[in-house]
């Protein structure tokens, strides 16, 4: 589940909280009440923040062990630096039957020069993308790989949106450098998440045959049709939700279903700016709206995935949670998916 951190860029300097702190407070409380609810033996988290206290405290409340690595946190010492308000992170919580070992964290994009990312101290002057991979044994299951991730949120083009932009570029009457333009940022989220993927996919190539049972999972920004889930189907990896809903949706992001997140949530930036070119403001507009119907249409961009080559995994279930409560409130702008997994 991403947790949502609720912030927005308003600065170089500092990030702006979207919602009001009470209201940051009772939204923590109710995804502390989901999570013992549910009670999960393991579970994956995105958008911890700030990651050194909040991880801390699930820990406590929820009476879990677990591993976290910092992944959003800018220029900071013992917590304290810029930008401010800002120090996400990835954390896997488990049962203390599940005792977890950290297998190694991995940077997925970003990085360049002398960047770094710690827990108590990081130089962090753009955007990075974080993995981290953990372990257990588990008697009559063997030796299992978690591993939690968080792709580039950069906008998706789907084969539908691609479609849709043409039309409105051919409607427009744009230059061919400007459609050049747009084509190239465009497919920038969706390449950034390929190379992401890559990145992973290199890290885990050379331990996987070590492990009975493979886990993968997080936010992944990106529908499972696409090119990042077919990468995963053709290494033999599984979609949890695909196996059990095949004929359902499953959205994890969905406007609709949870209103009152989203519209604090619209005061995010875009994901594909436009606003920085020579277009007329009919043009302009015509592109912004088709990015904003882009960015707010339900889709299923958390997910779970399986592979055990040598044991056979059974669901009995799969699930959506926290969805808004009876005064409209949810635990975040994300759903939370829940799998339950029998290990013959």
């Amino acid at each position: 589940m991403n947790l949502w951190h609720g912030l927005s860029p308003s600065s170089l300097l500092s990030f702006e909280r979207l919602e009001p702190e009470p209201r940051r407070r009772i939204r923590e409380q109710i995804q502390i009440d989901l999570l013992k609810s549910v009670d999960p033996d393991i579970a994956f988290f995105q958008e911890l923040n700030p990651i050194s206290t909040r991880f801390q405290q699930m820990c406590r409340e929820l009476g879990r062990q677990g591993v976290s690595q910092p992944d959003l946190v800018g220029t900071k010492l013992f917590g304290w630096g810029f930008p401010l308000h800002l120090f996400s992170g990835l954390a896997i919580l488990a049962k203390p039957i599940f005792p977890l070992d950290v297998v190694k964290a991995v940077r997925l994009s970003g990085g360049q020069g002398h960047s770094f990312v710690h827990k108590w101290a990081s130089l962090q002057l753009q955007e990075e993308r974080f993995a981290i991979f953990a372990e257990t044994t588990r008697r009559g299951i063997g030796r299992v790989l978690f591993i939690n991730s968080h792709l580039h949120h950069g906008l998706e083009a789907t084969e539908a949106f691609v479609e849709k932009l043409k039309t409105t570029m051919g409607e427009c009457e744009l230059s061919n450098s400007a459609k050049s333009e747009m084509r190239e940022r465009l497919f920038a989220g969706n390449e950034r998440r390929n190379r992401e993927m890559s990145v992973l996919l290199r890290e885990l190539e050379p331990i996987q045959s070590q492990y009975d049972l493979i886990i993968l999972g997080g936010d992944f920004n990106c529908e499972p049709e696409g090119e990042v889930g077919q990468r995963l189907r053709d290494l033999g990896f599984t979609d949890v939700w695909k196996q059990d809903h095949p004929n359902e949706a499953g959205f994890t992001y969905d406007r609709a279903e949870n209103l009152a997140n989203h519209i604090l949530q619209d005061r995010f930036p875009s994901t594909l700016m436009v606003q920085d070119l020579s277009f007329s403001s009919k043009t302009k507009d015509s592109l912004v709206k088709l990015v904003q119907e882009q960015e707010r249409r339900p889709r299923r961009i958390d997910q779970l995935w399986i592979r055990s080559p040598l044991r056979n995994v059974k669901q009995s279930r799969s699930e959506l949670v926290g969805f808004p409560n009876a005064q409209g409130m949810a635990p975040s702008d994300h759903f939370g998916l829940v799998a339950e997994l029998t290990i013959e």
